[in-house]
């Protein structure tokens, strides 16, 4: 999940989609990379975090740990499981675990980056394991229980972020229709393609290399805080929808409308809305609606894969 944009939902629709997933019966995992740790206080009180987790258990510590593009600390020793989100999915329903961010993850992220923002054209040995660690480290098996792992990248396109991309077979890019986000859109859209371009080139240059090849499907754009009159997004706001499908970026159908109960920075921690909602309401009904979309989008293309 990547927008270069904030404040589009990107966390609220991540959080809300692993909890959906969980309900329907899913094992999933939610990774959280950005700074600001909005998915983990999705989960978690402040001082929850500060006594149980900042030290000990978030995604810096894994970075921190990593040497010569190698991590010392097992990735999987970090997985947690919120208790309230847990409680509160039906009998017979999946888990959902999550690994938390740290609000000076932003620091790990500059030590490791030797071109922060911007991808070398000369190849760099520990800079291209950096963007493989992650990517290796959910191919142990202590990972192999989860049917989705849903990571949450930060708003820019430093090394964290393009460790995040090496590691997804599918990317999703929450979005409002406004014209910072649809023109943050192109420029993601265009890095994406010069970092697995390059990525690969890498690869086939250095034989130690190639099995990490990768092709991650641009699964689509998720619109979001969409106003509607007469049950179609206000002509406005259809003006960007239209200019990012005239992109060629792929646009799910189902869009998120405002709405301050789901989008609202003082929504309460724990449970995600699609989780405390009545079943009929529209909050509902359009998360779940979107999950569907989202399970049909991405079995099709690993079908076609």
């Amino acid at each position: 999940m990547i927008n270069y944009k904030g404040g589009v939902g990107k966390t609220t629709l991540t959080a809300n989609l692993g909890a959906e997933l969980a309900r329907r019966g899913q094992n999933v995992l939610l990774i959280d990379l950005d700074p600001q740790s909005s998915l983990t206080f999705c989960f978690y009180q402040p001082d929850e975090w500060r006594l149980e987790l900042r030290e000990e258990l978030t995604i810096k510590r894994w970075f921190d740990s990593i040497d010569d593009g190698i991590p010392k600390v097992a990735l999987a020793d970090l997985v947690v499981q919120p208790r309230p989100v847990n409680a509160a999915l039906p009998d017979g329903g999946g888990r959902l675990s999550l690994i938390a961010s740290h609000l000076q993850l932003i620091d790990a992220d500059f030590r490791l980056a030797r071109s922060i923002g911007g991808i070398e054209q000369k190849f760099d040995p520990a800079l291209y394991r950096v963007r493989c660690a992650l990517a290796s480290a959910l191919h142990d098996q202590s990972f192999e229980e989860y049917d989705w792992i849903l990571i949450d990248c930060p708003p820019n396109f430093n090394v964290v972020t393009q460790a995040a991309i090496v590691a997804s077979d599918h990317i999703v890019i929450p979005a409002k229709a406004d014209y910072l986000s649809t023109l943050g859109i192109e420029y993601l859209y265009g890095n994406v393609e010069e970092l697995v371009q390059r990525h690969n080139e890498h690869s086939l240059k250095h034989a130690k290399m190639r099995h990490s090849r990768i092709d991650p499907n641009m699964a689509g754009v998720v619109f979001t805080m969409i106003q509607f009159h007469g049950g179609r997004p206000i002509s406005a706001l259809q003006y960007y929808i239209d200019s990012v499908r005239a992109l060629g970026v792929p646009v799910f159908s189902t869009y998120m409308r405002e709405n301050n109960t789901l989008f609202a920075s003082s929504v309460p921690r724990g449970v995600p809305a699609v989780l405390r909602e009545r079943v009929t309401s529209q909050i509902n009904i359009e998360l779940r609606t979107l999950a569907s979309e989202f399970l049909n989008t991405l079995h099709a293309e690993g079908a076609a894969a």
